[in-house]
């Protein structure tokens, strides 16, 4: 058993009666194997043994609104999804972080999906499995660091597994995935456009450019949308928008797409 403990990379999963690998090894060992600069060996070493079984580890970065990115915009709320293929495993975890050029954690992970928890190594934010997932589909919410970070890495181990309580026949393999910060126009659209007013009587806003306005609510579904003209005003009504905290945002289009980048407004409305 000793040696098995000692083998374990950062995302073993090698059966469920083996607790200490199925709740993850930053948990369990403290261990960072995220393949991020400055952390320990990879699991390559315990978890890449010859056999058929293959590995493929990818990750994808959301907007509030579903479309994928490779920018970020200071503050703003994304989703990430981090997946592990497979040709034969019976199950997948993984081991991930994101950290910024000088190593330091970038942003914040909230939100941890199924079978999904966050931890921490020697202060650099971790997420990885809670539970072996069957599926290899592991989800959390990521907030971007604030305006001035720079470029952010993700890094992410990831493992197929047989569960046959061994490390032989699993594969293993890592990826990292590198996004830069948005700044262009965010200034400016910040200076021209007034936050949105919000009462009883429902939502106001002021539009300078082209644009589309939509609102969300906090998981991500559509309760309004509309297109407005530069220097239309745009009144909500009460009855069309739902109770609680609601995410307006607003995306320019046509020409002003070139110039300025989407902004977030989190609001809460009560009725």
């Amino acid at each position: 058993m000793k040696k098995i403990i000692f083998a374990m990379s950062a995302v073993s999963i090698i059966a469920l009666s083996l607790l200490s690998s199925s709740d993850g090894v930053a948990e369990v060992q403290n261990q960072d194997r995220t393949g991020a600069p400055g952390s320990a060996q990879s699991c390559i070493q315990c978890h890449n043994q010859p056999g058929a079984m293959t590995a493929e580890s990818s990750m994808t970065i959301t907007n509030i609104i579903g479309d994928e990115v490779l920018t970020y915009i200071a503050g703003d709320t994304y989703e990430v999804s981090f997946n592990v293929t497979s040709n034969t495993a019976v199950g997948y975890g993984f081991q991930a972080t994101s950290v910024l050029t000088d190593g330091s954690n970038a942003g914040e992970f909230t939100n941890p999906g199924t079978s999904v928890q966050i931890e921490s190594v020697a202060s650099r934010h971790i997420v990885e499995q809670s539970t072996p997932s069957s599926t290899g589909i592991f989800t959390t919410t990521w907030i971007a660091p604030e305006t001035g970070s720079g470029e952010v890495s993700f890094y992410m181990s990831g493992l197929a597994a047989n569960l046959q309580s061994q490390t032989f026949g699993d594969a293993y393999h890592g990826t990292s995935l590198s996004i830069t910060e948005n700044t262009s126009g965010i200034e400016e659209l910040n200076r021209l456009m007034d936050q949105p007013i919000v009462s009883s009587n429902g939502i106001s806003m002021n539009a300078v450019v082209n644009g589309i306005v939509s609102l969300y609510d906090l998981n991500g579904r559509l309760n309004y949308t509309t297109s407005l003209i530069a220097n239309e005003h745009l009144t909500i009504d009460a009855s069309e928008i739902c109770n609680g905290i609601q995410i307006i945002r607003f995306v320019p289009q046509d020409q002003f797409s070139f110039t300025f980048t989407p902004q977030s407004w989190r609001v809460v409305v009560q009725k």
